[in-house]
């Protein structure tokens, strides 16, 4: 066997150019399907951090809905003080459980007087969203909302709000919604702060509010769930499935996959997307290292007959080209995945920011994730892929008479 793999690294240096040609081609093969994959790689990372990261959380837990889902009153189904404290003493000791922050959604109208505009607010804690989300959430303009009495009536507004309303932060607001018990409440509060999301339909109606005094404008002491924040997102389906055991029937836990399905749709899409790519790229290795051991074959016939006619079988002259075809693949496989991986670097380090996609108004740093196991999977691949072309190519050795190729020009 060694004897068969020196001899094809032999034939591979004699005929270097035609070596260089077909490894280059694979080297290219190579760096394209790699980059992509590290591409594809770095969206998925980026967009599942930023939406877990961006407020929702590994996990919510909440009360159960209806069937229908259907709430006559605002947080009619949500969960009491009693629940909720119940809920934050089980997750406290919990390993692997980083920070559990309440929310509280409710709508309304908010006006500076001349316009009024609608809007989704969000009642939060201060202090635990700075320490679970806070890196996520970019500011405009101000500051952000303070802990403790002192940011009792300050808000957070959305950046096209506050574009719409003609407002700064240092100015106030009235905001008006139902209570629990349905009847109409208003409040003045202070605009510290201009949240920018990058989506400007989530900017028009984005508002963030104390959380008590969200409870004080609707006059209740429910909250809509608990974002639960996990240490470690690897271990998230584990930790979401041992919560949800240790839960009551009144409160279920619902999965950041399950509240996000855009994800998983965005996660088909690269994959057939790669799964086409990689066809195309594996399609065009096998059929240059198919046409250039066919061309091999007719220019090395004498070599072939004269090996044939010592009575060397012809699996083993086949083997001779099944070798020559991994090695070249292995070479071009190496020198692509190199390249590789020094271009991601590369694209890194340079800082390279893409346009906005649809629907936002701030541009996307083009990063790639080097993932190693896939990355070796798809180096190794591709040179296998060239020994089978070859192999398979190279059953013209057997339908070709000895005689005639020895005798032929």
């Amino acid at each position: 066997m060694m004897q068969w793999l020196v001899l094809a690294h032999r034939n591979v240096l004699r005929n270097g150019r035609r070596s260089l040609l077909l490894g280059g081609t694979i080297a290219i093969g190579t760096l394209a399907l790699l980059l992509f994959a590290a591409y594809i790689a770095a969206s998925l990372d980026g967009l599942r951090e930023s939406t877990i990261r961006g407020g929702l959380g590994h996990a919510q837990i909440a009360a159960v809905p209806p069937a229908d889902g259907y709430a006559e009153q605002q947080l009619q189904y949500g969960l009491d003080a009693a629940d909720r404290a119940r809920i934050e003493a089980m997750l406290a000791p919990m390993d692997g459980v980083r920070r559990v922050v309440p929310r509280l959604q409710f709508s309304g109208l908010v006006s500076n007087g001349p316009r009024t505009l609608n809007f989704e607010a969000q009642g939060v804690d201060p202090l635990r969203e700075r320490q679970a989300y806070g890196a996520f959430q970019v500011l405009a303009q101000g500051a952000a909302i303070r802990a403790g009495e002192e940011g009792r009536y300050q808000v957070l507004i959305g950046k096209e709000m506050a574009r719409r309303l003609g407002v700064h932060p240092g100015q106030s607001l009235t905001l008006m919604t139902t209570t629990v018990q349905g009847s109409v409440n208003a409040m003045d509060v202070d605009v510290v702060g201009i949240i920018a999301t990058g989506i400007p339909e989530r900017d028009l109606y984005t508002l963030q509010i104390p959380i008590e005094t969200a409870q004080e404008l609707l006059r209740t002491k429910k909250i809509s769930h608990l974002s639960v924040l996990y240490q470690d997102t690897a271990n998230a389906d584990a930790l979401s499935a041992a919560i949800a055991q240790a839960l009551s029937g009144k409160v279920r836990l619902q999965r950041w996959q399950d509240l996000a399905p855009l994800y998983p749709q965005v996660m088909a899409l690269f994959r057939n997307q790669f799964i086409v790519f990689g066809a195309i790229i594996g399609l065009i290795v096998f059929l240059g290292v198919a046409a250039m051991t066919l061309a091999t074959i007719y220019e090395r016939g004498k070599e072939i007959g004269t090996l044939r006619a010592m009575g060397i079988p012809q699996a083993m002259v086949r083997r001779l080209f099944m070798f020559e075809g991994l090695l070249q693949g292995a070479f071009g496989a190496l020198a692509g995945g190199t390249a590789a991986w020094l271009a991601t670097l590369a694209i890194n380090a340079a800082g390279i920011e893409l346009a906005p996609p649809p629907g936002r108004n701030v541009g996307v740093p083009l990063h790639l994730l080097w993932l190693y196991q896939p990355s070796l999977a798809i180096v190794a691949a591709l040179p296998l892929l060239a020994m089978a072309a070859a192999w398979l190519t190279s059953r013209r050795i057997g339908r070709m008479p000895v005689k005639a190729i020895l005798t032929s020009n």
